[in-house]
């Protein structure tokens, strides 16, 4: 199933608070994300890779929080869109000085994604021990958004700015690596044997959540503090085994967008037809462009059904 298509996602009181009330339906990624990737596109709509048929207007939004929860969490997505966000993707900021707004933030968003996963089938897959971690996760994170811990103790907020890739020496480098970098986004819960994760991509900022990680010392430059921090430029290290998820995200991507149809592939070439000046401007061919300058007309192909 594709989690996007759950609306209701069978919460009886909301899970946040415990309380019951009349739940709301609460964005998984802020829409603010959606509304910066359809004023940046080069047709001014925007397509989920799980039904790249269709036009959407905004992200997966299931009935979750109450309304108090819904603006506690809204407070702190105002507070990043417009000191982070915003300034870094405008190119007013490579870097911002955050406060505790930034870790607050990022905890709303791998809270939200960890319940709506575990809701939707219990993390089927989890190995028994990392699904009690996740209900240890759920618990921090939520004791902490609702100010009752001073930080999520071991279950760490990374999160990763990136940019265009100019050159790669990796042989397995999806040709869409860019187009993915700088434009999906996407949730996800990923494990091994011995760690776990929560994903959240957001355009060119990167959210991982930390539910059992065993080496946590090998992730550099990308912790967020809970009182305050910098985050943009800077150097930063991941084990390589994040590199080889990223890849194999954006691969499973084309292979989603690879399913639109010719009518729809003609239906966008129209709509760039009609606003030339808007779609030469845009993102969206930014990013495709330097798709096309690392692989050539490979960068087309992998987004197209193959003809047989």
């Amino acid at each position: 199933m594709n989690p996007a298509d759950a609306r209701d996602l069978g919460f009886g009181t909301c899970p946040l608070c415990r309380q019951s009330a009349d739940l709301k339906s609460s964005h998984i990624i802020p829409g603010f994300v959606f509304q910066w990737l359809r004023d940046s596109s080069a047709t001014g709509h925007i397509r989920s890779s799980g039904a790249p048929n269709v036009r959407v207007q905004d992200g997966w939004k299931p009935r979750m929080l109450c309304g108090g929860c819904e603006q506690r969490f809204a407070a702190w997505e105002k507070s990043f869109a417009e000191k982070c966000f915003v300034p870094i993707l405008n190119g007013t900021a490579d870097r911002i000085r955050y406060r505790s707004w930034m870790l607050k933030f990022a905890t709303s968003v791998s809270w939200r994604v960890l319940q709506a996963f575990k809701a939707i089938d219990g993390l089927a897959g989890f190995p028994p021990n990392l699904v009690s971690t996740a209900d240890t996760a759920l618990n921090e994170w939520g004791e902490f958004l609702l100010d009752r811990q001073p930080h999520p103790g071991r279950h760490e907020q990374h999160l990763l700015l990136v940019d265009a890739i100019e050159s790669t020496t990796v042989a397995e480098t999806p040709a869409n690596i860019n187009r993915y970098l700088l434009r999906a986004i996407e949730v996800y819960v990923a494990y091994t044997p011995s760690s776990a994760i929560t994903y959240a991509k957001m355009g060119r900022f990167v959210l991982f959540g930390f539910i059992e990680m065993p080496h946590p010392r090998r992730w550099k430059g990308t912790k967020l503090n809970a009182n305050e921090g910098v985050f943009g430029v800077t150097d930063t290290q991941l084990p390589s085994s994040i590199g080889t998820f990223i890849m194999d995200r954006a691969r499973r991507a084309a292979e989603k967008f690879a399913g639109m149809s010719d009518r729809q592939h003609d239906r966008i070439g129209e709509t760039y037809q009609r606003d030339l000046d808007r779609a030469a401007d845009s993102e969206s061919l930014r990013a495709l462009h330097h798709d096309v300058l690392l692989f050539g007309q490979e960068a087309f192909e992998i987004t197209r059904k193959r003809k047989t």
